[in-house]
C-alpha cells in the first residue's frame, strides 16, 4: 500500500503525518499472486492424498487382519470323523464357511470363504474406506481387498503336503 507524506497545521515543523493512499480518494486494484492462487489447490489436494491415502492404508490392514483372522477359525473346522481315525485333517467345508462368516460379521468386514481343498482354506475380504478430502476431486470412496489362506495342521512343524 503507498502512502504519501501530509503537513498539516498545528503540527511542529518538519513534522508530518502518515495518510493511507485510499484516503486521497484513488481506487486500489486488487491483485492475486500467481504463485498463491497455485498453491493453495495443490496445498489442498497434498493434504486430501496424506489423510485419504493413510485412510487407504488403514483399510488395508483392516481388511488383511479380517482375511487372516477368518482363515485360520475356518481351518480350525477339521472334519471329526478322519482325526478320530488318525488320519491327516480336512476342513469341513460347511463349518469353515459358517466360521469365517461369523468372524467376518464380528469385525464388520465383507467377505467369504473363497476355496477349501482338503486342509487348506481361503478368505477373501473388502473394506471401503469414505474418503474425506478427495471428494474435492470426486472420489468418495475407495475400496481395498485382501486374501489369507489358512492350513489344518496335525501340530507344529508337522504339516501335511
Amino acid at each position: 500500500m503507498w502512502v504519501r507524506r501530509v503537513r498539516t497545521a498545528g503540527l511542529r515543523r518538519g513534522a508530518s503525518r502518515t495518510v493511507p493512499r485510499t484516503a486521497r480518494g484513488t481506487r486500489e486494484r486488487g491483485e492475486v499472486n500467481i504463485l498463491a492462487a497455485g498453491m493453495v489447490p495443490a496445498l489442498i489436494i497434498a493434504i486430501g492424498l496424506v489423510v485419504d491415502g493413510g485412510g487407504r492404508l488403514q483399510a488395508e490392514d483392516e481388511a488383511e487382519y479380517a482375511a487372516d483372522q477368518a482363515a485360520r477359525a475356518a481351518a480350525q473346522q477339521i472334519r471329526i470323523d478322519r482325526a478320530q481315525m488318525g488320519l491327516p485333517p480336512e476342513v469341513d467345508p460347511a463349518r469353515a464357511t459358517q466360521a469365517a462368516a461369523d468372524t467376518l460379521a464380528a469385525l464388520g468386514v465383507q467377505g467369504g470363504v473363497t476355496a477349501v481343498n482338503g486342509a487348506a482354506v481361503s478368505v477373501g475380504t473388502q473394506v471401503t474406506y469414505e474418503t474425506t478430502f478427495l471428494t474435492l476431486i470426486g472420489i468418495s470412496s475407495l475400496s481395498v481387498t485382501a486374501d489369507a489362506e489358512a492350513r489344518a495342521v496335525r501340530g507344529i512343524g508337522q504339516e501335511e503336503p
